[in-house]
């Protein structure tokens, strides 16, 4: 328990649920944009490529994020009853929500991938509205799943903003480097600045939360073995360099030149450090929380 696979599955499931949180959002803001401002042919069919892509993507991740969490229980096999002889508990609703979650990444990505899609209008809106909703859950649960296990260090709710705005930080990451080496690089160019300000704005409250965290940790006596750990040189320099470095301060950077400069994009560089980043930060605190 709480071993590599549980490092993968807080990773996994916290990018694809960023990730769909941030294509759903972006799909709903084009479609009310285009009311008022028409986008060309070239334009909407480079926004489409990238919706199904993120879509089948997002739904593979959360896929094997589920696999390295039940194979991470020991008994895989007996996953079903969760759904079938169901109880209230914390396990209980993060399976209903990846469940869920991964049905509407799927049927999404489906439909997108159709020549006549089957939801248009306002059904496509209900449903991309879902998808945002169920991806806050698969986000916001990551962090709800540690607080459940009685551990000292977890025992802070500003784990839950901190793993949320992680989480949508490397959705953000995911969704541009998706553009990035799928789409030749500049056919959304403009579109996605208000993205990258996105990014900048999680990266300030993921910042907040960090900190909050960290003076919660600090200051609660019973998590005084992971306060050792995590300031030993190792882990404190996995967690400076690693979390506030590569995960914080190198895409925060890259991105504030990147949005100064009319033609200039620093992806894949800030958000390949930023998944990076995401990934240590996860690793930090499962290390620590089990010492």
């Amino acid at each position: 328990m709480y071993g590599p696979l549980i490092i993968a599955y807080l990773f996994l499931g916290g990018t694809a649920a960023g990730a769909l949180f941030v294509i759903s959002v972006w799909s709903l803001q084009v479609h009310l944009s285009s009311v008022r401002t028409p986008q060309t042919e070239r334009q909407v069919t480079a926004f489409s490529a990238l919706r199904r892509r993120t879509y089948a993507i997002s739904f593979m991740l959360l896929a094997l994020a589920m696999t390295c969490l039940l194979w991470d229980l020991g008994t895989p096999r007996r996953a079903p009853l969760i759904f079938l002889h169901s109880r209230p508990t914390v396990l209980t609703f993060g399976a209903y929500t990846l469940a869920i979650e991964s049905v509407l990444a799927a049927f999404l990505a489906v439909t997108c991938f159709l020549k006549r899609p089957a939801l248009q209008g306002r059904a496509l809106t209900i449903a991309e509205l879902l998808c945002c909703s169920g991806a806050v859950a698969t986000m916001s649960y990551t962090a709800v799943f540690l607080m459940s296990g009685g551990i000292a260090f977890w025992n802070t709710w500003a784990l839950v903003g901190l793993f949320t705005f992680s989480s949508i930080s490397a959705g953000v990451s995911a969704v541009l480097l998706i553009d990035w080496f799928t789409q030749g690089q500049t056919i959304l160019l403009q579109a996605a600045k208000p993205l990258q300000r996105w990014h900048l704005a999680c990266l300030v409250a993921e910042t907040i939360f960090l900190s909050l965290f960290v003076y919660a940790a600090l200051s609660n006596p019973a998590a005084e073995s992971a306060r050792a750990l995590l300031l030993t040189p190792d882990i404190l320099a996995s967690a400076v360099l690693g979390v506030g470095g590569l995960g914080i301060a190198l895409p925060a950077t890259l991105e504030t030149y990147s949005l100064t400069r009319k033609d200039c994009r620093t992806i894949p560089v800030s958000d390949v450090a930023c998944l990076m980043g995401c990934l240590i930060l996860r690793y930090v605190v499962i290390v620590c929380g089990v010492h």
